[in-house]
């Protein structure tokens, strides 16, 4: 490939693995009640198999090591709108969750039952990005990320990301060129077939005319990496959205930043909701250092943008913060730290134009290296969310940042469960309207836990879990985004085409109303 901006994974899937090409593409779908499907009528279904890309597998000996882990969490198969039979064979089909590297049809570590953790710790150089492969009663629910941690080096920090599905579409926000900020995507295909991909990239004067950055083909079973800071290199300040015209890619955006040879920071950037008129960017962490909001408005219009902070007091509007301009396609930046006032919260952003947005919470101070964690907007909580993996231990902290713009309160239950499927602890938190509340997550007897949060009632919830370690040099943290768990999925009516059968996600999972 002649192109000088992406690097090419060097990894190709293997005979076995095409032949068993269906298990890499999720998710797909179990029988449903026949009499509706003969009705015509779309059914509900439990997901029976599903397929997460975990983007980086990165290890350097005596600096930074990776850990993966998945779980199936908690869930109810008899559910509303999913049909008595669907819901008898979902419950006895046996499953099996496990980790493989791209390209390989050879699992590292499984489990076969819901709740139970498997996890995978890489210990050597030149590991294949990790895939999470869900199959029978374990794969509704199924949830999975990585954790990079960097004791020293330019990637000193945690790094932490989500294991994704393969889509069409991501967005994200916060990254940048400048001086010595460095940003790389990922982009993973575990599909059979091709996909091609174009990157539309905005920067703080537009729209960025970038001929390498369309037509990127990304082979079955490989990864392609993207060099951003050579691909838009004067761009200050940089919103990538990727579009995937042909097949299916998981994308994933690490962003990291030096001073000289101080380390400033690395985490990955969770990918932020299409798009609109109103967005919620949860998770910003309480505590000193910057709180910087990014703003992308890609519409050929300028946009009028009003912020809302969603404090622990309720919602206020920051002063000096109304009535803000970003002009068409280009990305903006706000400082929040004044408004915050080192406290835990989430920022509302209303536009007359379509809109997306990500905050960057820093961490450390002075000359000293420092560590990053990004929150984007997302949607709120329409099930479960699963955080399959925080640690434990002296020096080690967590809580949950949950939010709501709601005008009423709005509960949540939140259980941890041990490496075995345990419940260790739970509690019940109340958000009161229009705030964000921090939840400290502190359970006895074991290093390491699953966290499940679950909206009870009330109005929308946002949220994100915040981790933090102690470090002589000075503090290290990640942020991960609370998202629906996919368990179910609707089948269409039954067709004489060849693409009946083929699920169709739906905002709210009536599985957990």
């Amino acid at each position: 490939m002649s192109n000088p901006f992406v690097r090419l994974g060097g990894v190709v899937v293997a005979a076995a693995a095409l032949v068993a090409g269906a298990t890499l593409v999720g998710p797909t779908l179990t029988s449903a009640d026949e009499p509706a499907r003969a009705s015509g009528r779309p059914t509900r279904v439990p997901v029976d198999r599903a397929t997460l890309v975990c983007p980086e597998s990165r290890y350097v000996r005596s600096e930074s090591a990776t850990e993966v882990a998945a779980v199936s969490a908690p869930a109810r198969i008899n559910a509303p709108g999913v049909g008595a039979e669907a819901a008898r064979r979902a419950a006895a089909t046996p499953g099996k969750l496990a980790l493989l590297p791209l390209g390989s049809a050879k699992p590292l570590t499984s489990v076969d039952q819901r709740e139970r953790l498997a996890d995978y710790s890489v210990r050597k150089d030149g590991t294949p990005p990790l895939l999470v492969r869900a199959q029978g009663a374990v794969a509704p629910g199924a949830a999975a990320g990585q954790l990079t941690r960097s004791g020293s080096g330019p990637l000193r920090g945690l790094a932490e990301a989500p294991c994704t599905q393969p889509g069409t579409q991501f967005w994200f926000v916060g990254t940048g060129s400048a001086l010595g900020q460095h940003g790389r995507l990922y982009l993973t295909n575990s599909d059979e077939g091709s996909a091609q991909v174009d990157l539309r990239l905005y920067d703080e004067k537009g729209q960025v005319d970038a001929d390498a950055a369309r037509g990127l083909t990304v082979a079955p079973g490989r990864q392609t990496v993207v060099e951003l800071d050579k691909l838009a290199p004067t761009s200050k300040r940089l919103a990538v959205e990727v579009v995937a015209q042909r097949g299916r890619v998981a994308a994933a955006l690490r962003n990291d930043a030096q001073n000289a040879d101080t380390a400033m920071g690395v985490d990955w950037i969770p990918s932020a909701t299409s798009p609109a008129k109103q967005v919620v960017v949860p998770g910003i962490a309480p505590g000193d250092g910057d709180r910087v909001l990014s703003v992308v408005a890609p519409a050929d219009s300028t946009a009028s943008v009003n912020l809302s902070v969603l404090g622990p007091d309720g919602t206020f509007r920051p002063s000096g913060l109304g009535d803000l301009e970003v002009k068409p396609g280009t990305v903006a930046e706000i400082p929040l730290q004044e408004a915050l006032r080192k406290q835990a919260g989430a920022v509302r952003v209303e536009s007359d134009v379509p809109v997306t947005a990500s905050v960057r919470s820093v961490f450390g101070s002075g000359s000293n290296p420092h560590d990053v964690a990004y929150s984007s907007a997302s949607s709120p909580l329409a099930g479960p969310a699963v955080v399959p993996s925080t640690d434990a231990g002296q020096g080690k902290s967590a809580s949950l940042l949950l939010s709501s713009p709601s005008q009423q309160a709005v509960n949540a239950s939140v259980r941890l469960y041990s490496d075995d499927g345990r419940e260790v602890d739970s509690t019940k938190v109340t958000v009161r309207p229009g705030s964000t509340v921090e939840t400290k997550l502190e359970p006895k007897d074991v290093s390491r836990y699953t966290v499940v949060v679950t909206p009870d009632s009330g109005g929308p919830l946002f949220g994100s879990r915040l981790r933090v370690e102690d470090d002589p040099d000075g503090p290290m943290a990640s942020s991960w985004p609370l998202t629906s768990a996919e368990s179910t999925v609707v089948r269409p009516a039954a067709r004489s085409d060849i693409g009946a059968g083929i699920g169709v996600r739906e905002t709210v999972d009536p599985m957990f109303q």
